[in-house]
């Protein structure tokens, strides 16, 4: 672990609970709309858990509710009589609604997080967003959240229903945003107008931890590994960039998550790399370290942990400018030319 602070040009950070409250508003949200649905069709919770995991897809089940009315084969309307159709018709709407209107009016920013980014910006460091969400949920999650758009230097993400292929590269569809009617479109396109190619939405196979995507975000904004810090609360997805040289900052806030959100998430969950819970979290690097050595010493070279939130970067880092890097350095060379030319007489 590192004990002194260290030069930082870049910081890169991941978005949900690492800059916000994500995963329990998530999990709560989530929870109480399939308890309403279980309910509205007399069967229990725990049977439509099962059928969920079972039928529904993976952006169906962590990222649009509404979806899961379409892929779990207990929430058909198929066979209905007319009256019990539009019984279920109206009370899914309202139960979608209500899902709806809790996840997005409890997606909240940790304590200090502007704060840092703006201290570390006015020093002259450049901010990322680098989040395996696809885009449409992280671009509503940061309006939803008011997250200031002139803090933002770059996003990566990864395509979805709201992006098409035009000459080989993702972009927005010119239609609202999916799932939220328009509401963010306003938002979206100040970012995308701010950051132009400087926001890169990935193919939906593409996950952290990924060597590639980190490098290509330190060569887009001209700075070495040793001068970038990964934030996140996923030790192995976000930790990943050690393997680089990264410096690594775990969001260990962002890792605690409260009871009935962690119970929903192992009845729903597939994805086993993905853990929820400091001590998960610890388990999983120690695992990590002993099956490669070489890695939990790059683990424990590089990483910090950020016991006190988001803010408590500024313990561990200094940040610094780039363009002031190359500044003092073709300033340094014209002094060294000029002393040159001194001592040879002008030659």
């Amino acid at each position: 672990m590192m004990s002194e602070r260290k030069p930082v040009k870049l910081i890169v950070s991941d978005i949900d609970n690492t800059i916000s409250d994500y995963f329990n508003n998530w999990g709560l949200a989530w929870d109480k709309g399939i308890e309403a649905l279980a309910a509205s069709r007399g069967m229990e919770k725990d049977a439509l858990y099962a059928d969920i995991r079972e039928n529904a897809d993976g952006y169906a089940r962590f990222h649009n509710f509404p979806d899961l009315l379409k892929e779990t084969p207990s929430l058909s309307l198929e066979g209905k009589s007319p009256e019990e159709r539009a019984r279920l018709e109206k009370s899914d709407a309202q139960i979608c609604h209500d899902v709806a209107k809790q996840y997005h009016s409890g997606n909240k920013m940790y304590e200090g997080v502007v704060a840092t980014v703006r201290k570390a910006k006015a020093a002259g460091a450049q901010f990322v967003l680098y989040t395996d969400s696809p885009a449409s949920g992280a671009i509503a999650r940061m309006a939803d959240m008011n997250f200031p758009i002139d803090l933002v230097d770059g996003l990566v993400c990864r395509a979805d229903g709201t992006t098409e292929m035009v000459d080989g590269k993702a972009q927005f569809k010119k239609a609202p945003m999916q799932v939220t009617g328009g509401r963010y479109d306003g938002y979206r396109d100040q970012l995308v107008e701010k950051l132009g190619d400087k926001l890169v939405m990935n193919a939906g196979d593409v996950w952290k931890p990924n060597m590639d995507v980190m490098q290509a975000i330190m060569d887009r904004h001209g700075v070495k590994a040793e001068e970038t810090v990964m934030v996140g609360d996923n030790i192995k997805s976000d930790g990943g960039a050690v393997r680089l040289g990264c410096h690594f900052a775990w969001q260990k806030e962002g890792s605690e998550v409260c009871p009935q959100a962690q119970e929903m998430y192992s009845k729903i969950n597939e994805m086993s790399d993905y853990k929820v819970g400091a001590q998960a979290h610890l388990d999983m690097l120690a695992k990590m370290s002993k099956e490669n050595p070489a890695l939990g010493k790059q683990y424990k070279e590089k990483m910090v942990t950020l016991e006190g939130g988001f803010k408590d970067l500024n313990k561990y880092f200094r940040f610094k400018s780039a363009e002031k890097s190359k500044d003092q350095t073709n300033g340094q060379s014209m002094a060294m030319a000029s002393a040159l030319r001194a001592m040879t007489g002008g030659r």
